[in-house]
C-alpha cells in the first residue's frame, strides 16, 4: 500500500493529474460516452448475459433444494438438553462454501494470468448468487423480508465489493502493488458488468472531474495556482530524486 499512496509517489499522482491538461478534451468526449444511456445499456453484450447466468444459478439452487429435501427445523444432534438444528448445519457448510469462493480468488490474485482472476471471480460470484437463492427457498426461521434479501441482487454485488474492496486496502492489496491495481480494476469491470449504467454514469462523473481539472491548469484566470502546483510537483521530483532507495540508508 505505501508503493501506491507513500510519500515516495506523490510524484507519480502529481504528474498523473498534471497529464489531464493535455487530454483534457479527450477526457470530456470520454466522459460523454461513459454518460450516454446507450453505451453501457444492460440489454447489450455482455451485460445482457447476466439475466440469463441469474436464471440457470437460481434453477440450479431450485434443483438442489428439493433433490436433499432439507429440513432446517428439524434437530441434527442432541447434546443433552440442546438441541442443535439443521439450519446451523447449513450456516457452516455456507460459510465454507464462501469461504472457498474466497480462497480460489485470492490464489488468483497471486497468479500472472488475468483468465485465472476472470475464472474464481465468476466462481465466487455464483456461490455468492447461490447461497442467496438457497437462502430463499429454504424453510428457515427468518422473517420473509430478510431471506428476500437475501436473494436480492444488490446484496451479492454489495458482498462481492466488501470483499473485494477488503482484498484491496487490507489483504493482499496491502502487500502487493500488482495485487492492488489488478483487484482494482477487476472491482470496477465487476460493477460495470453487474450495473453496467449506473456504474459507467459514475465513471464518466469521475473522468469529467479529471478534464475540469486539468481545464483549471490551463485557465489564465487560476495563473496563481497553477504556479503553485508546478512548485509542488518540482519540490516532489526533487525530493524524489535525492531521498534514499527505500530500505537503504542513507549515505
Amino acid at each position: 500500500m505505501a508503493e501506491v499512496f507513500g510519500v515516495r509517489s506523490l510524484i507519480y499522482w502529481g504528474g498523473m493529474l498534471t497529464a489531464t491538461a493535455f487530454i483534457k478534451d479527450w477526457m470530456t468526449s470520454l466522459a460523454k460516452l461513459l454518460e450516454d444511456p446507450a453505451t453501457f445499456a444492460p440489454d447489450k453484450v455482455p451485460f445482457n448475459i447476466l439475466p440469463g447466468l441469474n436464471q440457470w444459478i437460481h434453477d440450479v439452487a431450485e434443483y438442489v433444494r428439493e433433490s436433499i429435501k432439507f429440513d432446517a427445523a428439524e434437530p441434527i444432534a442432541t447434546i443433552g438438553t440442546v438441541s442443535i438444528p439443521g439450519w446451523v448445519l447449513a450456516l457452516i457448510l455456507g460459510l465454507v462454501l464462501l469461504g472457498t469462493g474466497v480462497r480460489v480468488y485470492r490464489h488468483a490474485l497471486k497468479s500472472s494470468l488475468f483468465f485465472d482472476d476472470f475464472v474464481a471471480l465468476v466462481i465466487l460470484y455464483i456461490i455468492v448468487r447461490f447461497e442467496g437463492h438457497i437462502l430463499a427457498l429454504t424453510v428457515l426461521p427468518l422473517q420473509g423480508w430478510f431471506k428476500a434479501l437475501g436473494d436480492n441482487q444488490a446484496i451479492s454485488f454489495f458482498i462481492m465489493m466488501i470483499l473485494m474492496l477488503s482484498w484491496i486496502f487490507i489483504g493482499e492489496g496491502v502487500r502487493s502493488r500488482h495485487a492492488f491495481w489488478r483487484a482494482l480494476i477487476e472491482a470496477v469491470l465487476v460493477a460495470l458488468f453487474i450495473y453496467p449504467r449506473e456504474t459507467a454514469n459514475i465513471l464518466g462523473h469521475m473522468v469529467e472531474g479529471l478534464a475540469t481539472f486539468g481545464a483549471s491548469l490551463t485557465n489564465q484566470a487560476n495563473l496563481p495556482f497553477t504556479i503553485a502546483w508546478g512548485v509542488i510537483g518540482m519540490v516532489l521530483a526533487i525530493q524524489r530524486l535525492t531521498g534514499p532507495e527505500p530500505g537503504k540508508a542513507q549515505g
